[in-house]
């Protein structure tokens, strides 16, 4: 039997540099019946095809689009493509990763072995500290509304060979399934940049589908180069507007908390933080809870993006 199709959707601004990293090491992915499918999303200097297959020559397609859609519905147009060309899965790959090369056979073969199995996602290491794990799994308790990633920060001693259930899994790389796609349809939309991977993890397992961690397959993770860096005030914005909508959707009891927490941070940029830019950061918490009461789901404020 041939190797069900795989289509790899790379959603792309402006980092130049990190997406010819990243198509490169698709390139030495040694999985035979793969496609590369790149979403230009609202980049300022596009690409051209013949350029993205000299990096990697499974590039078959740019789609483009002339604003920046956000990470849903940027991979949303993907995923329709993908969809509509066959695949049977859809791996979702951020542009500041590199792969290694074995790790797309070994994420198949666990979605092949496992029917119940809907998503899945490599154990996944910083980049600047290559065995120090980044997300390795996590977990959701709705009642308390608390998140964690034990593994997160921890030297992977490479004992684990066995898939880790997780109740959400990362959009840094996130391989769907044809049927769940086909199930639960597309990414909410209403998640610009943040929560929409965890918000489509907990839906896929309401539908009965396991989502795992595949331990053996490996990737890594160039943190937050699309948005600024860890601590950047349109992190900060996209985060905090992305939780009031996940907390409303998933935990709605825990909405206050939220709340809490929010001006908590705020409170503390004003009063006690030493950053420079404690004041934009602020300023981006404040503008957050505003515009998920008035229903933004855009890129937010103009000013966050300067």
């Amino acid at each position: 039997m041939s190797d069900p199709k795989v289509a790899i959707i790379i959603l792309h601004l402006d980092d130049r540099e990190a997406l010819r990293d990243c198509l490169r090491s698709c390139g030495a992915l040694t999985y035979g019946n793969c496609d590369i499918i790149v979403v230009e999303n609202g980049s300022k200097v596009a690409w051209n095809l013949t350029e993205l297959k000299s990096l990697a020559s499974c590039v078959t397609e740019i789609v483009k689009s002339p604003v920046n859609l956000g990470y849903a519905r940027g991979n949303n147009l993907g995923i329709d493509r993908a969809l509509a060309q066959g695949a049977e899965y859809v791996v979702l790959l951020n542009d500041d990763t590199e792969v290694a090369p074995h790790s797309l056979d070994i994420l198949v073969g666990a979605g092949e072995k496992d029917k119940q199995v809907g998503a899945l996602c490599p154990m996944i290491y910083y980049f600047s500290a290559r065995h120090t794990i980044w997300f390795g799994g996590g977990r959701f308790n709705p009642v308390s509304y608390e998140l964690s990633a034990p593994n997160a920060g921890t030297i992977d001693a490479g004992g684990q060979q066995e898939l880790i259930d997780s109740d959400w899994l990362t959009g840094c790389c996130l391989v769907l399934k044809r049927s769940v796609l086909e199930k639960l349809g597309p990414l909410d939309e209403r998640f610009f940049i943040y929560w929409g991977d965890t918000d489509f993890s907990l839906r896929i397992k309401k539908v009965g589908f396991r989502t795992v961690v595949v331990p053996r397959a490996h990737i890594w993770h160039k943190v937050s180069l699309s948005t600024g860096g860890d601590s950047s005030p349109l992190k900060a914005y996209h985060k905090a507007r992305g939780e009031l909508l996940f907390a409303q959707v998933h935990a709605p009891r825990a909405m206050l908390k939220v709340y809490r927490a929010i001006l908590r941070d705020i409170g503390w940029l004003l009063l006690k933080s030493h950053d420079g830019n404690r004041l934009r950061k602020a300023r981006a918490l404040v503008a957050a809870v505003r515009d998920y009461h008035l229903g933004c789901v855009d890129r937010g404020p103009s000013w966050l993006w300067q």
